[in-house]
Formats: C-alpha cells, structure tokens, sequence
C-alpha cells in the first residue's frame, strides 16, 4: 500500500505502519497501482483528477474517491473521459458513511467502516470494468463495509437531508441555546442526550465549507423544507396534537437499521426479548459464539430498570438469522423476527 500525502503525515503513518511506502509525489507512484483512493477535501478530490489522469501512465487504474459529494467529481470524471481517451483508468464515486468529528492521522480507527454504508456512484463513462469492480468491493468487504450502488445526483440529494441537514440544525441548536440561555447552569445541565445530539457541530469546518459549497442548493432546499415542517410542528403544539408526530417519529425511526445496511448485501434482524440482570448479554453472545454464530451488529433498543427490555441482532443472512433464532429459543429467549 503506497501513501501520498505531505511528510511529516507520511513518516507518521510509516511509523505507525498503515502504508507499505510513502510516496511524495502522485507522478511517482508505480504504473501498476490498481485503486487509488482520493481522501483529500471534496475540492482538493477534484483537482487532483485531471492531474492524475494527465500522468497517462498507468496499466488499468481504478480512481475512487471518498467525499462527501458525488455530482461534481463525477461529472469531471465523465469530462476527462474526453479529453483523456488515450490513457488507462476508470473512475467509480465512493462515500464511506462513517467518521468522526475529529480529524487527522491521530484519530485513525482500524474498526471504522465496520458495518459502515459505503455508498458508489457510477458516472456515465469510465465505469470500471467487472475484475476490476471486484477488486474494489472485495477489498471494502474486507475492512467490514456495506456497499450500497446510487446515482450520484440521488446520493446528493440524500445526504443534504440525513447527514448535512443534520450537522446545520446542531450547529443551530447550540448557537441557539446558547444565545437563548445566558446562565452558567446550561453548561451543566446541557450534558447527555443534549451534548450526543449535537456532538457534529465539533466538526472542522475545513471540510464542511468543501461540502456547503459543492452541495449548497440541495443542502438549502432541504433547510427550506425543515423549517416548513417546523411551522406546521408549532401548529401541532398550539392544537395540543404533538402526540401524533411523535408517534409518526417513531413509527418511522423503527424502520431504521440498528446495523447499516446495502442494498448489495442487507443484513437480517432478530430481536430478543432480554431481562434486566447480569450476565443476559454474555450468555446470548457465547450462546451464538459457541456455535461460531458471527453477530454482524447489536443494539439494546429498550431497556427499563427491573423490567428488561429488547436487544436487536443482526446477521449476514436468513439461514444464520433463522439459526441464531432457534439456539436462544433453546436457552429460553423470546424471539421476535426470523
């Protein structure tokens, strides 16, 4: 594994040995790299394209990048398919759904992409070719991601509404609040779910502005969009129907995988109806593991003091699922699912 990047990140990264070689310069990488990574800011990600490309060295090179916008290195990629013809790549989008609030070599997490959507995005040209694909989604499955295949301009649109949304309303909410509330006993009382909800708003901007700038109109439609149901939620509280969205809230986020999941290779949940006492949780994993029962995800989804409560597992597939089912189903369990 070659590492392209400025020095002093590169010796770090050779000390740490998370690359093979570190190299200073893309023009002297070996011709026959077969997948580089593009991990830099979405802005940076994009000229870095043309230069890449420009090298006209490679054997059969496959360029993904890992921004969080698809359309516009996308549709460079599909540009230089022109004005490139002559030489020997191919270009898939890729997004990893997974990080942190922290940057930089430091924070590096081997466990990172676990169950983590890793979305591609084909552009019209220069799609990679099958060994090629294989080689790419192989070596993603193997550092535990879940790899979903959208259009770019989907995967723009999405993400305004579940990931930068998001980050824009806890940005807002601790501004907010904190212009709202001047005494010292927010800070202590603003601990907990508070400070987990708007935990992104730590995040650097140097990476953010990159985002508000490539995927701004979406990003203000969706902001346009909350602020309407907003307006309709204020009526629901002035009507004392708030009860209704919530149970909407609900109802919906259900719906939503404890353990991400692609559309490639979608995991398949049991729930376990569990009491409150020690020891429950590691009698139903050695259950499970005894039986070399691997648990792709887990998730407590209620628990209540005395009363116990319901644990969500996930597997890689039905015939796993529908085992794990019938060995806790032996030591007692309530099962709900498969």
């Amino acid at each position: 594994m070659n590492g392209v990047d400025f020095e002093d990140t590169l010796q770090r990264a050779a000390k740490l040995k998370y690359i093979d070689a570190a190299v200073p310069k893309l023009e002297e990488l070996p011709e026959d790299v077969d997948i580089l990574f593009l991990a830099a800011p979405i802005k940076t990600n994009i000229e870095l394209l043309p230069k890449i490309v420009s090298l006209k060295k490679w054997k059969d090179l496959l360029i993904t990048d890992m921004g969080s916008t698809k359309v516009s290195i996308t549709r460079t990629a599909d540009q230089l398919s022109v004005s490139a013809a002559d030489s020997n790549w191919s270009f898939i989008g890729g997004h990893p759904m997974a990080g942190s609030e922290r940057g930089g070599i430091g924070q590096a997490n081997p466990f990172l992409f676990q169950n983590a959507v890793y979305v591609l995005t084909p552009g019209k040209t220069r799609q990679p070719a099958d060994e090629k694909m294989a080689l790419l989604i192989n070596l993603l499955y193997k550092v535990g991601a879940r790899i979903i295949k959208i259009s770019p301009e989907f995967h723009d649109r999405l993400v305004a509404h579940i990931s930068h949304l998001p980050y824009v309303v806890a940005v807002s909410l601790i501004n907010f609040i904190a212009q709202e509330e001047k005494s010292d006993i927010f800070y202590q009382l603003a601990a907990g779910g508070y400070r987990d909800l708007t935990r992104i708003a730590q995040s650097s901007y140097s990476v953010w502005s990159h985002i508000f700038q490539d995927n701004k109109q979406n990003i203000i439609s969706a902001v346009d969009n909350l602020v309407r149901y907003f307006n309709s939620l204020k009526e629901c509280l002035e009507k004392d129907n708030f009860k209704r969205e919530l149970q909407r809230a609900q109802k919906t986020r259900v719906k939503m995988p404890a353990g991400t999941k692609g559309f490639i290779n979608p995991l398949v949940d049991i729930r376990v109806e569990i009491e409150d006492k020690p020891g429950v949780l590691a009698d139903i994993t050695t259950t499970l593991a005894n039986e070399a029962i691997n648990i792709k995800d887990i998730a407590i989804l209620k628990i209540r003091e005395n009363l116990g409560g319901v644990l969500e597992l996930s597997f890689e597939d039905q015939k796993t699922a529908r085992k794990a089912s019938e060995l806790l189903k032996t030591r007692g369990y309530r099962i709900f699912g498969v």
